[in-house]
């Protein structure tokens, strides 16, 4: 039998809905860090899905409504952030520097945090990694 060209189903697999928008929103991280670097400070409701954050001081960053699920994020300094209403899901936090950052609202189910405290953020009903709400 002749095989139709294209493919009928060229991601019969589901490598391009798995990764396309992964690869897609790292792109995007590479140009928040060029306008950060450039004095902007407010990125809301950004989809960061997947992305990768490895050595960066994010010093007063407002990600507010960011979707940051299942992102990982190593030795990122985000002191002073704003990550209010942020979807952290299943995200992995190693050595992140959250003090005085506002996670109001945001929503830390599943997440992993190593070396991460969250005794100086502000935590007004958000839920915790155990899906607990904080008062």
């Amino acid at each position: 039998m002749i095989q139709p060209y294209p493919p009928e189903n060229p991601d019969k697999h589901g490598f391009l809905e798995r990764y396309a928008p992964v690869l897609l929103n790292q792109k995007k991280v590479q140009q928040i860090l060029n306008m950060y670097a450039k004095g902007e400070r407010t990125f809301h409701r950004l989809d960061l899905r997947g992305v990768t954050l490895e050595n960066l001081d994010l010093t007063g960053i407002d990600l507010s409504g960011a979707n940051l699920t299942n992102a990982t994020l190593i030795n990122v300094n985000l002191t002073c952030a704003k990550l209010i209403e942020a979807q952290l899901m299943n995200a992995e936090l190693v050595n992140v520097e959250l003090d005085r950052a506002n996670l109001s609202w945001t929503n830390l189910r599943g997440a992993t945090l190593i070396h991460t405290p969250l005794t100086k953020a502000t935590l007004r009903n958000t839920v915790l990694p155990s899906g607990e709400v904080s008062n």
